[in-house]
């Protein structure tokens, strides 16, 4: 079992956290791990968690513009990756946030995903600096076939 984590994965990480630290406040940009906690038989399993990149932008608090790239860096051959480009609905509710949205997707899928057309997702998540989530994301043409994950967002702003 290797991890995959290259010049890129680095380079990518450092780039986020210093374009969210110089942008303004409603800007803010994320590198994030999680697990799908479910293999193909429903049964819990953790090998292979995934990250993320992104940008969000709120334009107001139930409005979030969004650009993400997603892979797992326990697979080798996880090229090139989900890069998923959208909007978020929001509702706010205390200090949890109840979310829908919708992304297009480029057109080089990777090769461990079965993600086709447009994208949506289903999620929840907590916090501030550190956001909680669990989420939902799936091809809008294959709503059965998603991916179920959860994990943990680092925000820069």
């Amino acid at each position: 079992m290797s991890i995959c984590i290259g010049m890129s994965t680095v380079l990518g990480t450092l780039a986020t956290a210093v374009i969210g630290s110089v942008t303004p406040d409603n800007i803010k940009t994320y590198v994030s791990l999680n697990v799908d906690p479910w293999d193909n038989n429903t049964q819990i399993d953790f090998r292979e968690p995934m990250g993320s990149f992104g940008i969000e932008y709120d334009v107001t608090p139930n409005v979030r513009l969004f650009g993400e790239h997603l892979s797992s860096p326990r697979q080798c051959d996880d090229h090139p990756g989900v890069n998923h480009t959208g909007i978020k609905f929001m509702v706010p509710i205390n200090d949890v946030t109840i979310y829908n949205g919708w992304s297009i997707n480029d057109s080089s899928f990777d090769s461990n995903d079965n993600f086709s057309g447009p994208l949506t997702s289903v999620g929840v998540e907590y916090g501030e600096d550190f956001r909680f989530y669990i989420e939902y994301l799936t091809g809008v043409n294959d709503m059965e076939n998603g991916r179920v994950s959860g994990g943990i967002k680092v925000m820069f702003k």
